[in-house]
């Protein structure tokens, strides 16, 4: 295993390039695809508005915050005084013609979701995915359609893997909730929407997992704020940037992190159907000697693996050799699972 160069990450350095990047290349497909709307949708859209409204693309095509989640859309698709409210919501918009979803990714699961919704409300719009990245989860279910969609660091649909190198697919996987995490909006998650005397509808929100019960923001809460302020501040750069070279910053934070960070960032809680974690606290050590089956489960729960690794293991080596074995084991496992249920 290779020893790292204990040198943090710039903070300034995290989000802005990656976002002033992920924008010019969402603007560009969005104007050749003739979209006459981006919506940025989830908790992560209110931050990507205002990164659009700084960068001067406004004037060029319209955007909105579609505030929205995977619950509430699947509330409008079961209940129909949800399916009424949503859709009051939705004309707020006034969208017609191809418009563009935009997030941060990784399936297209609400793509889905709002194709379904606008199908059953008879409306001819047509929907366009442009995330910052495609799992392959993306490609659904077996056997229904593609889903019209393109991703900005890897696309799963669209390019091939390539055999003996780390997957270009998933390189948020690791790290997946502190990937998330660093572009939230401190307001909790849409669990509804509801319909006001006067004929509007407005998006109902949950807890927020940053704030106290009195509202407070929590010190995590307020890191996050503070490098999406200095992201917005730095969304210009002097030459145009390649996805892998605007990622570098929150790949080597994610895959890599120093001690200090991985304990800084590590303490950021996570909402996950309906539980708030940490994203990597592990116990010391000793703690686990005699509880190996306590450990799996921490580690399993944990939405930073290569931040709950640093802070247990220590040391100023990379562990990514070591958990590409523990996923390379548990993938063989799982097939052997499969397996065993075919009776094979």
């Amino acid at each position: 295993m290779c020893r790292l160069q204990e040198k943090a990450v710039r903070e300034e350095d995290l989000l802005g390039p990656l976002t002033g990047a992920y924008l010019r290349w969402l603007l560009g497909e969005s104007l050749s695809c003739h979209a006459s709307r981006v919506l940025f949708m989830s908790r992560e859209g209110g931050f990507f508005l205002k990164a659009w409204e700084k960068m001067g693309f406004q004037d060029r095509l319209r955007a909105d915050h579609l505030e929205c989640s995977r619950d509430s859309l699947k509330r409008a698709l079961e209940e129909e005084e949800q399916e009424q409210a949503f859709g009051l919501y939705l004309k707020r918009f006034d969208l017609y013609g191809r418009v563009v979803l935009a997030d941060l990714g990784w399936g297209g699961t609400m793509q889905r979701m709002l194709t379904d919704l606008a199908s059953r409300r008879g409306t001819d719009l047509c929907f366009t995915g442009l995330y910052m990245g495609l799992s392959e989860s993306a490609a659904g279910p077996e056997g229904s359609s593609p889903l019209p969609a393109r991703g900005f660091l890897f696309d799963a649909l669209h390019d091939m893997p390539r055999p003996g190198r780390w997957s270009l697919y998933t390189p948020e996987a690791p790290f997946i909730g502190l990937f998330e995490s660093l572009f939230l909006e401190m307001k909790g998650s849409v669990t509804g929407y509801r319909i006001l005397e006067e004929g509007e509808a407005l998006p109902l929100r949950g807890p927020c997992e940053f704030r106290t019960g009195e509202g407070d923001l929590l010190p995590e809460g307020e890191l996050i704020l503070s490098l999406q302020e200095r992201a917005l501040e730095n969304l210009e750069t002097e030459r145009e940037l390649t996805p892998g070279e605007a990622f570098a910053p929150l790949l080597r934070l994610g895959m890599e992190p120093t001690q200090a960070e991985a304990r800084r960032f590590g303490r950021i809680p996570f909402l996950d159907q309906g539980r708030i974690l940490p994203l990597a606290q592990p116990h010391p050590p000793a703690f686990y000697l005699f509880r190996p089956l306590r450990l799996l489960k921490d580690f399993r729960e944990s939405r930073w693996k290569m931040g709950f690794l640093r802070l247990l293991l220590g040391g100023s080596r990379s562990w990514k050799g070591l958990y590409d074995m523990c996923r390379g084991l548990y993938a063989v496992f799982q097939r052997k699972e499969k397996s065993y249920a075919r009776g094979e």
